[in-house]
This record gives structure tokens, C-alpha cells and sequence, in this order.
């Protein structure tokens, strides 16, 4: 029972988030309800269905069938996905995405040359992670919602926030990347250290490193085998 309700509330976690960010969806309730109502549905939404996916969750991991057995040797690059997640979560309170909700500047600084949507990457790499290391259909299910949303859902921020702000995001768009490092190796932009916060670094690096270290006892299950 457990499974199918994690599976369900996960499911609809995805589809209310792509639903109500579709345009012509998405405009029709902002019309009728107004931008504020509008969001703090939204909110709401995803609340509830990623909240009781989590919820679920946490009372009943492993879940399902056993579709894998995760490799020692996968885990360093699991710790690597994990640390690039601290960072990109913690360097996207410095230099937000222009495609979010907080105001934020169209010149790509910091982390958004590295990716425009630091913060989604950060938790795509954190889902792809825990999909990686946990095995079993409910995990999957659970993290793998988690990471489509934050990998595939930048998409449809792209090419809404493209309609609303026109030609200064597609120049955004032009000069950045989704996909972390890719507009650096085109050469679409450069790499600026003196860009990046060096106390948010500092934090994002210790609070992996305590995660890691405390994550059995924190979490009930220990980051290796």
C-alpha cells in the first residue's frame, strides 16, 4: 500500500508541476485568479504532493522491488554528484536564475556560467544521486520524480520566461547553458573565479561534508554500503 502511494503522490508530483507550468494552463488561472492566487496554488500543490511524497518516504524506504545493486566503484562519482549539489544549491543564493521567481539580473555572473538554472541542476544532481545509490522501485520512483523536475521542468522556465521577457532572455539563453559547463565549452563564455562566493563555497563543502559523515544517523542509512 505504501509503494503504490509513494508511486502516486510522486506521479503527481511531476504532473501538476508540468501542468500548471504549461503556457496556455498557466496564463488561463493567473487571468482568472491573479499572479499572487495563482502562485500560492501552485505552491500549495507542489506541497502537497512532493510533501506527502516525502512523507511516505520516510517511513517507508526501500520500497518494491530490488532493481539494482548499486557498485562500490559508483560511489565516489554518487559523493561528486552530491558535493556539485551543495554547490550549485548554496552559489544560487548569490546569483539566482533569471528564470525564478526572485528578481534577478540578465548578465550571466558567478554560477550562471556555469549553468542559468543553478539551483534545478542542484537538485537534479542530488535526485540522480539517491537514484544511483538506492536500488529499489520506490526510491527510483521517489528521487526520479524529483530529478525530472528539476532536469526537464528548466525547459518549459526557458521558453516561458523567453515569451515574457523577450529578446534580454534569449540573449541570456545565447550566452549561458542548461547543462552545467556546456556554453564554457563552446565558448560562448568564460570561467570567473573572482565571480564566485567564496563563503557560500566554504558553507556548501562543510554541510556535505557533515551530511555525509552524520547521514546514518541523521537518515537511518548509511551513504555506503
Amino acid at each position: 500500500m505504501a509503494l503504490y502511494l509513494l508511486i502516486l503522490l510522486s506521479v503527481l508530483f511531476v504532473a501538476t508541476h508540468f501542468a500548471l507550468s504549461h503556457g496556455r494552463l498557466r496564463e488561463g488561472l493567473k487571468e482568472k485568479l491573479g499572479q499572487l492566487p495563482f502562485l500560492a496554488v501552485y505552491s500549495l500543490v507542489s506541497i502537497a504532493t512532493l510533501g506527502g511524497a516525502i512523507l511516505v518516504f520516510a517511513y517507508h524506504r526501500h520500497e518494491g522491488a530490488w532493481l539494482w545493486s548499486t557498485p562500490g566503484w559508483l560511489y565516489p562519482p554518487i559523493y561528486l554528484l552530491m558535493l556539485i549539489a551543495f554547490l550549485f544549491l548554496a552559489l544560487s543564493l548569490a546569483n539566482p536564475s533569471p528564470a525564478s521567481l526572485i528578481p534577478a539580473a540578465m548578465e550571466p555572473r558567478g554560477i550562471l556560467r556555469i549553468t542559468r538554472h543553478p539551483m534545478d541542476m542542484g537538485l537534479a544532481a542530488f535526485a540522480l544521486a539517491h537514484v544511483i545509490a538506492n536500488g529499489f522501485l520506490g526510491d527510483v520512483v521517489f528521487f526520479g520524480s524529483i530529478f525530472v523536475v528539476g532536469f526537464l521542468g528548466v525547459y518549459h522556465q526557458d521558453r516561458r520566461k523567453a515569451r515574457e521577457k523577450g529578446e534580454a532572455y534569449r540573449a541570456l539563453q545565447e550566452k549561458t547553458s542548461i547543462f552545467p559547463f556546456a556554453a564554457i565549452i563552446r565558448g560562448k563564455t568564460t570561467l570567473e573565479p573572482g565571480q564566485f562566493s567564496l563563503p557560500l563555497i566554504l558553507i556548501a563543502v562543510i554541510a556535505f561534508l557533515v551530511v555525509l559523515f552524520l547521514h546514518q544517523r541523521l537518515f537511518g542509512v548509511a551513504p555506503s554500503p
